[in-house]
């Protein structure tokens, strides 16, 4: 390699030789290599040695450390200890991601990525997290938006990039350099059980007039954005937290249908894509053997160079930077070894093997060792990984000098003030007050003059739920003159079928008004249908609340008023944390409501549905665009 005189002089200060790697880049280089970040990473990586190379491809979390002595429980890591300094600095680690346990509150969250930072042995570290918007967050006081579904209902593209230009602001406040999303998938499987209101849509081009705009906003602070879930996650019918899904699209539906959004969203100018945990077969029918059992199975995604390398780089051009989704999740962990699934990863293409092994204590740091021993190996014995490899930790630098990532202390007053902020909160709900979508309103039963309703029954799954709606219902009390109101909760499974029925009677037969939170709905729901049954033959007011998915009213009959506000309470099955999109609730409820004085809504619904929805046949009985004015 050809260099020139600044390069060697530069060279000279930061470098200890071949074999041992480079010293901690000073902030005076990193903004000379900002200049051409692509001449310099090419030159930084040259000069590291092969520990330094694996570690720019690898981005751990730190969830938990240890155990409390008391409860035998996962204590949150929520600053940085000196094994995990050590891990970073001694295992030349080039990023982290972060989950809800680890983000606490501005304050907080600045200290630590500062610690982080300062751990680097040599590069500033990408530091992630998955602040998609809607029920998966990770900020714990920030600003969540209400979901990518929420902002397509609003039928306005500017309301997604001022969901990304919120998240951006939020996340570079507190030393958050990446983040994973926007979802890009197509969710034409309306019983996904992973992705659902996590898409924009089941139609290609609102997905892309969302993302790109959502991608522009972000873009503004700084912050990488990362596409997800390559090469398509919207029409499956298996979690792959758990399991290895398979997209049985044609090659021809694939591109046309999944393809589709990744090309335009990087002609638009994207910078990363994560891989799904999926096999397509239409694409690679390779059978692999799993490391960990007899099973014999397609080959994901993930690990499938005709898909990662083959369509992403050399069909389509994708140049940025490929991450894998979490190896530890169960369609990758539970059948192949770690140290197989990041070869494996990295020899396909990607850049950054994500999460490949969880360090908890002192003790499975060993593992880690394990990890870059079994890497470490295959470069010495494999040209072809050798090049791969040094490929992936060159153009994660890359990406690092173009950020222009340097080492400085966060401004802790800025972050406080900016992270959850009144004006961001705002925004929010005033995106939720839109999203709302009025599916039915047989006999004009919304909205309702909130003083003829004065015994009120809230019926869902959980008993959060019921909290939620019931907080919410006297916050319209509040809002509309204090009339008398009273409130019972009913709290059973609606999809199941063990109502004793004429409890259930003498119940309803009490209440003035019904009000069904329903959630995620697949199959037809007894429990669900006995209450609206048995409403509709008293004659009282019900109303069926789709608190996620907005598919619901497929799986019960004789609705007469239905609502969906595309997220309540957020299940982040990552780490089985529990959020609640307060805002979309919010909005929803007062939607059901006039102001007596005024007789107008309180929030008049001008949500679209952004999907089809079909019955149990396959039919679509409300078509995407569908809604009801009052």
């Amino acid at each position: 390699m050809k260099l020139n005189k600044i390069i060697l002089s530069t060279a000279i200060l930061s470098v200890v030789g071949c074999s041992s790697g480079i010293n901690k880049l000073s902030n005076q280089e990193l903004e000379q290599y900002h200049q051409q970040p692509e001449k310099y990473a090419e030159f930084i990586v040259s000069t590291m040695n092969k520990r330094e190379i694996i570690g720019q491809t690898l981005m751990m979390d730190f969830r938990s450390w240890g155990k409390d002595s008391y409860t035998d429980e996962d204590i949150p890591v929520t600053r940085i200890n000196d094994d995990i300094s050590s891990i970073i600095t001694n295992y030349h680690i080039g990023g982290v991601i972060l989950f809800r346990q680890n983000l606490v509150n501005a304050s907080q969250i600045i200290e630590f990525t500062d610690a982080l930072q300062q751990a680097s042995s040599n590069l500033p570290l990408l530091i992630a997290t998955d602040q998609e918007g809607g029920y998966v967050t990770r900020l714990q006081t920030g600003t969540e938006m209400p979901g990518n579904m929420a902002l397509a209902a609003t039928g306005d593209a500017n309301n997604a990039y001022i969901a990304g230009k919120v998240h951006g602001a939020e996340l570079s406040a507190l030393g958050i350099n990446y983040n994973f999303g926007p979802v890009v998938d197509v969710n034409v499987n309306q019983k996904n059980p992973i992705i659902g209101v996590r898409s924009y849509s089941s139609n290609i081009d609102v997905v892309n007039a969302m993302s790109s705009a959502y991608m522009a906003g972000i873009h503004e602070s700084g912050v990488i954005s990362a596409l997800k879930h390559f090469p398509g996650h919207g029409n499956v019918s298996v979690d792959s937290h758990y399991d290895l899904p398979e997209v049985s699209y044609s090659r021809e539906e694939w591109e046309a249908i999944d393809l589709a959004p990744f090309k335009y969203a990087i002609e638009q100018g994207a910078d990363s894509i994560m891989s799904a945990h999926v096999t397509l077969p239409s694409v690679d029918d390779t059978m692999i053997q799993a490391t960990l059992s007899d099973k014999e199975m397609l080959v994901p995604a993930t690990f499938s160079k005709p898909i990662l390398t083959g369509i992403l780089r050399d069909q389509v051009g994708f140049d940025g930077l490929i991450v894998t989704d979490a190896l530890d999740m169960g369609a990758i962990a539970d059948n192949f070894d770690r140290s197989y699934a990041a070869h494996a990863a990295l020899v396909a293409g990607a850049d950054i093997a994500l999460m490949p092994l969880q360090i908890t204590h002192r003790d499975q740091i060993k593992q880690l060792e394990s990890l870059f021993v079994y890497l470490e190996d295959k470069m010495e014995t494999n040209p072809a990984f050798l090049k791969r490899i040094t490929e992936a930790a060159t153009r994660v630098v890359k990406k690092k000098l173009q950020m222009g990532l340097v080492y400085q202390d966060t401004n802790k007053k800025f972050a406080i003030d900016t992270v959850g902020s009144e004006a961001h909160k705002d925004e929010e709900r005033k995106i939720a007050d839109a999203s709302i979508t009025l599916i039915e309103n047989q006999n004009h039963v919304l909205p309702i003059d909130p003083r003829e309703v004065t015994n009120i029954l809230v019926i869902s799954d959980e008993d959060s739920r019921n909290a939620l709606v019931s907080k919410y219902l006297n916050v319209v009390k509040q809002e509309t003159g204090n009339h008398p109101l009273f409130i019972s909760k009913l709290k059973t499974v609606l999809a199941e079928d063990n109502l004793n029925t004429q409890a259930l009677q003498r119940t309803v037969a009490k209440s003035d008004l019904i009000i069904m939170a329903t959630y995620n709905l697949t199959t037809h729901a007894a429990n669900a249908q006995k209450i609206v049954d048995i409403a509709n033959v008293e004659g009282k007011k019900l109303v069926m609340i789709s608190t996620r998915n907005p598919y619901d009213i497929a799986h019960v009959n004789g609705v007469k008023a239905n609502i969906a506000i595309y997220g309540i309470t957020g299940f982040d099955v990552t780490n089985n944390d529990r959020n609640s999109l307060e805002a979309n609730i919010r909005s929803g409820i007062r939607t059901l409501f006039m102001n007596p004085e005024t007789g107008l809504p309180l929030n008049a619904p001008t949500g679209t549905l952004p999907v089809n929805i079909k019955n149990e046949n396959g039919d679509v009985i409300y078509p995407l665009g569908h809604s009801v004015n009052y």
